[in-house]
């Protein structure tokens, strides 16, 4: 049996966390720029739609996505370029057969609920997405963080500036929202792209079985942090589309703060796949104490949480306080799960 292709030796942890999280705080900031202006020119209810569909779509091309976007920086990192080749050519092909499924599909639930047509689009755009995140796990395993900072920035910057001239225009918000998607998406992939290109190895050697097979714990994982996005969905279900505006409102206040811990988890993984058992132990436990330490100075913003929603997304959606308030106490132990979970998969 041959030898592992060897990864290139990887870069310093803290630069390359560093690099990421500046970058996506960026592009959080610009989504966050996107989701303000939406929010404030729809309804709540309809704001309240187009995060129920992104959390449904999400968790869909999350199980379709097979673990792939944590098996590939995991393959990477040992230097296993056949198996590689096979997960990046098996996500492209079953994101591609996900998007395909899902646009018709949000268009027939769109159509029977009420919700904004413009939501079909994004099924495509969140697909085209996961794609990209996936073929970025090749330079995050070999410790370049400038690909995925700059592919971060082009997929934010590209939707930004298609949907606020498209609002301003007087276009629909929900599809020019949409189609800043879809546009963002479709720059992220030419992007990345032309970054990977001419990677070593030969997809047809490992069995897309073999592939299944050795990606699954990392399905499991991705399933349930995905899981949690539901919540959006699940207030939609029990009280509402308009309460599900509300609560959405709060939760995307948070999401930002979440920059923190995924940009660390997306480095740790595989910097962990070469720890030792001892070492690793020792960064769990460095991590744990850090984000529990984080719940002191979330008690003052959590008083003012009410204050903080109504002042960001307007009149709209005042008492969604209470929701933002839960959201930032729980924030510590989403962060420190992640983290811990990464190093959890990186040790196999």
């Amino acid at each position: 049996m041959p030898a592992p292709d060897p990864a290139p030796r990887p870069r310093g942890v803290r630069g390359q966390f560093l690099g990421i999280l500046a970058a996506r705080a960026l592009g959080s900031l610009l989504q966050a720029v996107a989701l303000v202006v939406l929010a404030r020119s729809v309804p709540a209810a309809e704001f309240g739609f187009v995060n129920v569909v992104i959390a449904v779509v999400g968790i869909v091309l999350v199980a379709t996505g097979l673990g792939l976007s944590l098996f590939v920086p995991f393959a990477r990192a040992r230097g296993e370029a056949d198996a590689l080749a096979a997960a990046l050519r098996l996500n492209t092909t079953t994101n591609v057969l996900s998007a395909l499924v899902l646009v018709p599909a949000v268009a027939v639930w769109a159509a029977s609920s009420g919700a904004p047509a413009g939501a079909v689009l994004i099924g495509a755009s969140l697909a085209l997405e996961r794609n990209v995140d996936t073929l970025l796990g090749v330079p995050v395993a070999d410790g370049d963080a400038k690909v995925s900072a700059l592919s971060m920035l082009v997929r934010r910057t590209v939707a930004l500036a298609v949907f606020l001239p498209g609002l301003t225009l007087g276009a629909d918000p929900v599809w020019a929202f949409s189609s800043g998607l879809v546009v963002g998406a479709l720059a992220a992939q030419l992007h990345v792209r032309r970054a990977v290109r001419g990677l070593p190895g030969d997809a047809r050697a490992v069995p897309v079985r073999t592939v299944v097979g050795r990606s699954w714990p990392f399905l499991a994982a991705n399933l349930t942090g995905q899981a949690r996005t539901l919540d959006v969905s699940v207030v939609a279900l029990v009280l509402g589309a308009a309460h599900a505006g509300l609560y959405a409102a709060a939760v995307k206040l948070v999401q930002p703060l979440l920059l923190v811990p995924q940009s660390l988890a997306a480095v740790v993984m595989p910097h962990a796949t070469r720890l030792e058992p001892a070492a690793a132990r020792r960064l769990g436990a460095r991590l744990a104490v850090m984000f529990l330490a984080c719940l002191v100075p979330a008690v003052p913003v959590v008083l003012l949480a009410e204050d903080v929603v109504v002042l960001v997304m307007g009149p709209g959606y005042a008492g969604a306080g209470p929701a933002l308030g839960w959201a930032l106490a729980g924030l510590p132990f989403l962060a420190l799960s992640a983290s811990l979970g990464a190093i959890l998969q990186g040790q196999g």
